[in-house]
């Protein structure tokens, strides 16, 4: 499992979600992307033409490409999201905001939801304890990132990014390391 860090900008995401218990969600999550994404929208995946204000968000927002999970108890929210490009927020949707910070963005390959739940058990179970409290890593929220393609493929491509804290000193050895590999032809 490797880990990179990168800065990135404040990112308002627009979706919709539901509440999951934790020991839930590798049967839960999967579930709420199969009856209230694949199949409740099943006829705009065959058209690529919007019936709804709901339907016209979803492609024009690219609802699908994320999904957040944020802790709230005992509980999380899950939603399934996209990058907000501004407009009307149609009823039954709402936004999200990640502010500026620090990320700790970690891929997987291989079909989903397999792929993707074994990287979230490594990230938890293994970076978590150690280097994500060194971090500032916040343990009750972290975006699920998907790239375009079949799913199923052995070659789909995915990953889990954490909002972290890095110190000062911990940004700028990476940057410094990040330099002397680009300058020595490594990246």
């Amino acid at each position: 499992m490797q880990v990179t860090y990168a800065h990135k900008p404040e990112m308002t995401l627009i979706g919709f979600s539901t509440t999951i218990r934790p020991e839930e969600g590798y049967v839960k999550c999967p579930q709420f992307w199969e009856e209230e994404y694949t199949r409740k929208y099943a006829k705009l995946w065959q058209t690529m033409q919007p019936e709804t204000p709901v339907e016209q968000a979803i492609l024009r927002h690219q609802i699908g490409m994320f999904a957040i999970c944020s802790a709230k108890g005992d509980v999380f929210e899950y939603w399934i999201a996209g990058i907000y490009q501004g407009g009307e927020v149609p009823e039954g949707l709402k936004l999200f905001t990640f502010p500026e910070s620090d990320w700790a963005m970690f891929s997987a390959k291989g079909p989903l939801p397999g792929s993707l739940q074994t990287l979230n058990t490594q990230v938890w179970n293994e970076w978590f304890p150690h280097e994500g409290k060194q971090y500032g890593a916040n343990a009750g929220l972290n975006l699920e990132v998907y790239s375009a393609g079949d799913m199923q493929s052995p070659d789909y491509e995915c990953g889990i990014w954490i909002p972290v804290q890095r110190s000062k000193q911990q940004a700028d050895t990476t940057a410094e390391t990040v330099a002397s590999m680009t300058n020595t032809g490594i990246l």
